[in-house]
């Protein structure tokens, strides 16, 4: 039992400082939007932020962030919140 509380520590203390450091898209819409989010090395990927949800990913460096539909973007320098409304994308 205390090896396992002693793992679970260096767990959590292991991985504390990527959660601190995450951005996050926060959907305040009552409908899903589909986003897509694009990397300074050309990288990028597509997801679902579901209304009342939130999605958390790593821009450090910097990102951008784009809703498919309505193409609202906004530009990241770093990890910092971002809220969508009405479509529209503003950091919190």
């Amino acid at each position: 039992m205390k090896r396992r509380c002693i793992l679970l520590a260096v767990i959590l203390l292991a991985t504390k400082p990527a959660i601190l450091s995450a951005a996050s898209i926060y959907n305040s819409d009552f409908k899903p939007h589909q986003i897509q989010v694009k990397y300074k090395d050309g990288s990028q990927y597509h997801i679902t932020v579901y209304n009342s949800s939130t999605h958390y990913f790593r821009c450090k460096y910097g990102c951008q962030i784009k809703v498919l539909k309505t193409g609202a973007t906004i530009t990241l320098n770093s990890d910092t919140v971002v809220l969508i409304d009405d479509g529209k994308l503003r950091v919190r």
